[in-house]
Order: structure tokens, then C-alpha cells, then sequence
């Protein structure tokens, strides 16, 4: 069966083996340098062992299902979006100060806007003692690093008139030590806001779920409060009706300023009723996200609730409830997957991650990424220019609404910083002093790594760049629904060499079949079958993909 090919649906159209086809092809290197890595808030990922062994071979069940079913119309707006994280701290300077900032952030919307961006992802902009502002001493103000509340306005406004959504993190299962809040709790019980903090008399022996040894219970006078993270970050009492009402009450002020959402911090750990399997998942914690999405729909509202919920994709899938708790959950096992399965050339662990996803996520949506601000950047570990291409390809093509964290589509690692900061360096604009980030004297940390990365300007200028296939990726799965809001099915594919993965994507109106090599030896004569009817054979390179469009 040869396809029907129908409009530019394409980066580079070839002939393979007598199909007509359109290919994502992967050229030239894009270098990197290879940094060390650290974390300082370690994930409970730390203690799990992998979904599946990346190196060994996938065997579902005969039976097992492999399919995602269509989004119904009309979609919510999140569905076809395309997300950008930003780290505000590391993406554009405006007052020479060498602190990114939101008037920065507005003079680098163009860039966002032309590369295909329809949503923003901000790490925290609330007041904050912290470099990362994870704990946050003002809900209902920005960081002055940052700017202020007009700022703020004017971002909305001016994002808002290049058709670009912008979503908060909110970080609310902790504030800061140094919160009014706390500062008024710890001093003692008969304080008004005592008990919007989890209290005890003595240190419990809980430990962290990640890290057993951990603590989690510090000292304050003669108490001690629950504190997940940090000692730094006293965990907020949800089991307490007013910080409830407080917390929403912080979602509605920000919504009414035009936020389109909010990315959820550590949304799995709110409620804590004991050791070892009460701090975490806890029914209640459950029971108030039902009441947050609830109170949305009942103004009216189509913020999107997206949730950090960082473990096993079984029991992250539990948040979306019966589709009445959180709308979108991210992907991490995916994530992880996609980094071993291009890192070692074997397609089936991501295979498996990717069919259980697809099972699972009937109750909502899934964000997939790459990585993000606590990982360890992508091209890290990844350092194949083609692979990194293909990592592009997958994320864009693929179930699930895509997030793409800054600098990603440069092909940035990490640098030679401490800690996370390595992960979370400036922005690369140009080749002048400071790489565009800045025209003070310097950025808060210098990248002295990732030399031999070029720059937006430099990789703009260059048609078989990592970043203007990034671009026509975006354009191809903007312009073609099925990439965003169609069905998926696993399909067979056999081969000679190559380890391959071929999926069909499905609206009403089209059909698109993509067939990826995720291995390090080209494959031969690949041939799809679909509905029962063979593709006529092709070939494809190491970490390449087809993308065909059938007749529907």
C-alpha cells in the first residue's frame, strides 16, 4: 500500500523505496559539553528502580492494549499547546543588572512567538529568599528580581497579543521558614496561624520517602515541625479548612490577573497522616485537588491545573481522578525512557513507557517533556546531534502535550555550576559579551560551559540547526491535529537492523504514520503494517524518522 501524501507535511520530502514520504532528517553535530551533575532536592525517583530495563527487549501481552483514543471536541485549549519552561532568574536581563527579569522575558516574547510557543511554564516569580524561589514568603507579590505586579500585567497583556497563555508554579505544599506565617506559628501555639503548620511535640523518626534517613521533623523552640524538603521549608496543615480557603482564594487572585493555570509543586505530598506509606498520596490530598478543580468549573474557568507528581506512572495516573482532580500530569517515566532509549540505542523500554501511558491516561492529559528544571539538561547525556534531533521529533509527534525547557532546542547541557543551578543557566542569545543575556557587568552565574553551542542568533541563521528543527516540528504538529489531539495506536513494523517504533496518529480528517529508528544501526527495508495492509518498504538511517500521510 503506498500512502497518500497531501499537503507539505514536511520537513524534506524523499522517495524511500517507492513510498512517498516526508522525513525528519537529522544532519550535522550540534556539540556539547558534558558537565557534572548534581541535585539538591533529591526525587523519590532516587529510590525506585527503573519501569523496565531499558537494554531488554518489550513483550506485552498479545492482548495488552497499545492505543490512545481521539481528545472529543471541542479540546480544551491545553491540548494543542505547545509549553515553554522558563526560569525567569536565567532567560533575559532588561536592567543590566544581570537578574532575568519580566520586562526581559516581554522583549524575548518574538522569539517564543516565532518559534511556535502557544503557552509559558514560569518557575516561581513570588517573593522568595531563594535563588529558585521554591519557598515563597508573598503569594500575592512578585520577586523584586524580578519586577513587580504592573510587570506582571504587562506580560500577561503582551503575551496575550501573540496568542501565548502564561502558567504559574505554584508552590503551595510549603512556604518559607522566613513566611509572616511561620515567623508568627513557631512562636508558639496561640498564634493565630499556629495551626496552618504541621506541629509536634517530639522529632518523629519518619525519615523522607526518598531517602528513609532523611528529616523531616525540626526544631523550632521547644516543638518541631514537619518540613519534607528543608528545614527552610515548613510544610503547610491541608487537614486545615482556612489554608485551604487561603490557597484558593491565591489561585483566584492570580487567575483574575490573567494567569491561564498553574503548575503544581510536589502535588503529592500535601497531606502527611504517618510513616512509612502517610506522606505521600494521601486520600485527602486527593480529596482537595477534587475541591480545586471543582471551585474552576464553577467560576467558569479554563485554567489548566497541571501536576507535579513525581513517581510511578500507575500511581501518578491516580490524579486525574475520574477527570475531576488534576487536568495534566507529567510524564516522568516517559522522560527517563526517552533518555535511555536514545542514549543506548534500544527502542523497547521506551516502547513499554509509551503504551502504558497511552493506557492510563484516559482521564486526562499527559505532559510530556524532555527534562526540566530538576533534571539534569538533556544533552547531558545525550550528546548524539541526531539523537538529539529525534528527542525532538518524539516529543512533538507523539501522545501528550509537549513541554520544552529552555535552551532545550539549542541543545544546552549542563554547566559546570553547582548543584542544580548547573541545570538552570543563562539563556544563549548571541555571541556578544554575555551571550545577549545581559549588558551589565555579568549574569547572577556565568555558563562557562557549552562553548561550543551556538547561540539562537547563530542556529536561526541555520536551516539544519537542533533549534529550526525544533521550529518546523512545531509548525508541522500546529498545522496537522491528529499530532495533538489524535488517537494513537501502537502498529507493526518489521525491519532488518535498526530498533524501531511506528505509531499511527488519527482525526477524522487524517491519518499520519510515524515510524522512528531509535536504534544505532540503520534498519532496512521497514515495513509498516496498517489495518491490515503492508506499507510499501523503506529504508531509514540511525535516529531518523518517517512521517507519512495516509489516506483517512
Amino acid at each position: 500500500m503506498s500512502p497518500d501524501i497531501r499537503g507539505a507535511l514536511a520537513l524534506v520530502a524523499v522517495l524511500v523505496a517507492g513510498c512517498s514520504s516526508t522525513r525528519t532528517t537529522l544532519p550535522d553535530p550540534v556539540p556539547t559539553a558534558t558537565p557534572d551533575s548534581a541535585t539538591e532536592r533529591p526525587p523519590d525517583r532516587t529510590t525506585r528502580p527503573p519501569a523496565v530495563d531499558p537494554t531488554t527487549e518489550d513483550r506485552p501481552e498479545p492482548d495488552a492494549p497499545c492505543q490512545l483514543a481521539e481528545t472529543p471536541a471541542p479540546a480544551p485549549w491545553y491540548v494543542d499547546a505547545v509549553f515553554y519552561e522558563i526560569f525567569v532568574r536565567s532567560f533575559q536581563d532588561s536592567d543590566a543588572d544581570g537578574i532575568g527579569d519580566l520586562q526581559g522575558l516581554i522583549s524575548r516574547l518574538d522569539y517564543l512567538q516565532g518559534l511556535g510557543i502557544t503557552a509559558l511554564w514560569l518557575m516561581p516569580i513570588n517573593k522568595s529568599p531563594s535563588y529558585h524561589g521554591y519557598d515563597v514568603t508573598d503569594y500575592r507579590d512578585i520577586n523584586p528580581d524580578y519586577g513587580t505586579l504592573a510587570d506582571f500585567d504587562a506580560l500577561i497583556a503582551a503575551a496575550d497579543k501573540r496568542g501565548i497563555r502564561v502558567v504559574m508554579d505554584l508552590v503551595i505544599n510549603h512556604t518559607s521558614r522566613q513566611h509572616p506565617w511561620f515567623v508568627k506559628a513557631k512562636r508558639g501555639p496561640e498564634q493565630p496561624r499556629n495551626d496552618w503548620y504541621v506541629w509536634s511535640d517530639k522529632a518523629h523518626d519518619w525519615g523522607k520517602p526518598w531517602d528513609p534517613k532523611g528529616d523531616v521533623w525540626h526544631v523550632a523552640g521547644s516543638r518541631f515541625y514537619y518540613g519534607l524538603f528543608s528545614p527552610n521549608m515548613p510544610d503547610l496543615n491541608f487537614q486545615e479548612a482556612a489554608v485551604q480557603a487561603e490557597i484558593k482564594d491565591i489561585a483566584a487572585f492570580w487567575l483574575a490577573r490573567g494567569a491561564a493555570g498553574f503548575r503544581l509543586d510536589a502535588a503529592r505530598y500535601l497531606v502527611e497522616s504517618g510513616q512509612p506509606d502517610g506522606q505521600a498520596d494521601q486520600p485527602d490530598t486527593h480529596a482537595f485537588w477534587r475541591t480545586m478543580r471543582s471551585q474552576l468549573q464553577t467560576a467558569g474557568s479554563d485554567a489548566l491545573l497541571v501536576g507535579e507528581v513525581w513517581t510511578d506512572l500507575k500511581t501518578t495516573a491516580t490524579y486525574f481522578g475520574q477527570s475531576d482532580e488534576l487536568h495534566m500530569l507529567f510524564g516522568f517515566d516517559r522522560a527517563d525512557a526517552t533518555r535511555d532509549a536514545l542514549r543506548l540505542g534500544v527502542a523497547a523500554g521506551f516502547t513499554g513507557r509509551l503504551c502504558e501511558e497511552m493506557t492510563l491516561a484516559a482521564n486526562g492529559v499527559m505532559g510530556s517533556f524532555l527534562t526540566n528544571h530538576d533534571l539534569d539538561r538533556f544533552a547531558t547525556d545525550v550528546i548524539d546531534p541526531a539523537a538529539l534531533k529525534l528527542s525532538a521529533t518524539l516529543l512533538l509527534t507523539l501522545p501528550g502535550t509537549p513541554f520544552i525547557y529552555y535552551g532545550e532546542e539549542l541543545g544546552l547541557a549542563n554547566g559546570p555550576a553547582m548543584g542544580d543551578i548547573a541545570k538552570r543557566l543563562p539563556m544563549r542569545w548571541d555571541d556578544t559579551p554575555h551571550h545577549g543575556f545581559t549588558t551589565g557587568e555579568g549574569p547572577w552565574e556565568t555558563d562557562k560551559g557549552n562553548k561550543s553551542v551556538p547561540d539562537v542568533a547563530a542556529q536561526l541563521a541555520d536551516a539544519t540547526s537542533l533549534l529550526s528543527h525544533y521550529k518546523a516540528l512545531i509548525q508541522l504538529r500546529r498545522a496537522h491535529p491528529a499530532l495533538s489531539r489524535g488517537s494513537a495506536i501502537r502498529v507493526p513494523v518489521t525491519s532488518d537492523g535498526g530498533s524501531l517504533l511506528a505509531v499511527l496518529r488519527a482525526t477524522a480528517e487524517e491519518r499520519i504514520l510515524l515510524v522512528f529508528n531509535l536504534g544505532k544501526s540503520p534498519a532496512k527495508a521497514v515495513t509498516p503494517q496498517v489495518d491490515g495492509a503492508t506499507i510499501d518498504p523503506f529504508d531509514l538511517a540511525p535516529a531518523t524518522a518517517n512521517v507519512i500521510h495516509l489516506t483517512p
